[in-house]
């Protein structure tokens, strides 16, 4: 006790008789642990009562990358389709999350490089549905959409063919949306489209051949009331496989079949009854060159006709089904008369004259 009593008498004579600061910043601080000390024995004992069954957690939006918010659906008209006809396509989509989703769009991407998208329409009967979607390019701008939200509409997506040989469209729909500002990206994976493959058949008259030769006889140009002779060629030239290709034309009243033909492929007929000229071969295979057929007929120009163009042949129709999508393919030519459009040499030489 004498040792702590003479330690603390030195230090007041030593720090506090003098600066008296000195003792009130001493004293300050033992206040302070005085207080800590109190403070921890109050920790120490205190044991509050808490009720966690009324505490609930902040809810949390996951997002489950296996079943996205968005459902999309591109559901085909048909697999098979002629490329001037486009394919009708009807959308789908549906937010299934809890949460509004933002920036939804979706787009078109053909994986192959045979075939592109030209365009994309809106046919008149989705004309209410399509101002939810904003059609750019071939992208389909949705935008937001809300949770339980739901679009049906339908387009129609037009192709272009970049090759020859392409004859399957593989195609995906690629989406892209945000959800709690996180962006999400799929890619989903359409049916394959079978492509028909064209046809092009043709009917040509001439009077002399390209080489040359004299085929045709009698008045040219025609002369009213005097016979003249023409000789007519069906070509058909496939960019695929066909079955049963059938091309027909009618000959006109003043027109008549003379018997005489040419033929390298199928079989060439002619019905008196209703004047028709019917030329079938059973199959056409793709890259086949040596499709043709000739006949000649023999024309009585009128009075009637003087001055005029008329016509050799009329209503020139051809059809056949694709092999390969078993689709119809057929089309029409225009009507072949004497001006002869295909003969080099008497092109424009086909009018009636008097004598």
């Amino acid at each position: 006790m004498l040792n702590i009593k003479h330690y603390l008498q030195k230090r007041f004579d030593r720090f506090y008789r003098l600066r008296r600061w000195h003792l009130i910043l001493d004293a300050s601080l033992l206040v302070i642990i005085l207080i800590l000390l109190i403070g921890l024995v109050k920790m120490t004992f205190f044991k509050p009562d808490f009720d966690f069954s009324v505490w609930v957690a902040p809810q949390q939006f996951q997002v489950d990358l296996n079943n996205p918010d968005v459902e999309v659906n591109l559901n085909l008209a048909t697999e098979a389709i002629k490329l001037e006809d486009g394919l009708p396509v009807e959308l789908h989509l549906k937010n299934k999350g809890q949460i509004a989703v933002s920036g939804l769009k979706l787009k078109l991407i053909v994986n192959n490089n045979d075939f592109s998208i030209l365009k994309i329409t809106t046919p008149s009967a989705y004309e209410l549905d399509k101002n939810a979607i904003d059609v750019s390019g071939f992208e389909f701008m949705v935008g937001d959409l809300q949770p339980g939200a739901e679009i049906n509409t339908g387009f129609v997506v037009y192709f272009k063919a970049r090759t020859k040989v392409g004859k399957v469209i593989n195609w995906s729909l690629a989406s892209e949306y945000e959800v709690n500002n996180q962006l999400f990206k799929h890619a989903m994976p359409l049916a394959d489209v079978k492509v028909a493959a064209r046809i092009n058949a043709q009917a040509a008259g001439y009077y002399n051949s390209p080489q040359g030769d004299q085929l045709g006889s009698g008045p040219l140009p025609p002369i009213v009331g005097f016979p003249t002779n023409f000789w007519v060629f069906f070509k058909v030239e496939p960019s695929g496989d066909f079955e049963n290709f059938v091309m027909n034309a009618k000959l006109p009243k003043n027109v008549s079949f003379t018997d005489s033909t040419s033929l390298l492929a199928g079989t060439l007929n002619y019905n008196p009854s209703s004047r028709q000229i019917i030329w079938q071969i059973d199959s056409l295979t793709e890259g086949g060159s040596d499709y043709r057929a000739g006949f000649e007929v023999q024309l009585t120009p009128t009075k009637e006709q003087i001055g005029k163009e008329v016509n050799l042949l009329d209503n020139i129709k051809f059809q056949a089904l694709d092999s390969f999508t078993g689709l119809k393919t057929e089309g029409v030519d225009s009507a072949l008369n004497t001006g002869l459009e295909h003969d080099s040499i008497n092109q424009g030489e086909g009018k009636v004259s008097a004598d």
